[in-house]
């Protein structure tokens, strides 16, 4: 079961991927470190993936959803 942050993110990346952390944040509402703790989550379970884009990273769904 997806936590309400885990479903927020999932529910922007199916709308429009790959998003960097800084617009995860700010279309989101959540704070950077709860970012990176469902990114780091939702990565480790399939559901995204990371991308390196220049000096960011850029998040999109992964083939686990």
């Amino acid at each position: 079961m997806k936590t309400n942050e885990e479903t927020a993110v999932l529910t922007l990346l199916r709308r429009q991927a790959p998003q960097s952390f800084e617009e995860l944040m700010a279309l989101s509402g959540l704070s950077a470190s709860q970012v990176l703790l469902v990114v780091d989550r939702l990565s480790r379970e399939g559901a995204v993936v990371l991308r390196k884009s220049g000096l960011d990273y850029s998040v999109a769904l992964g083939s686990t959803r």
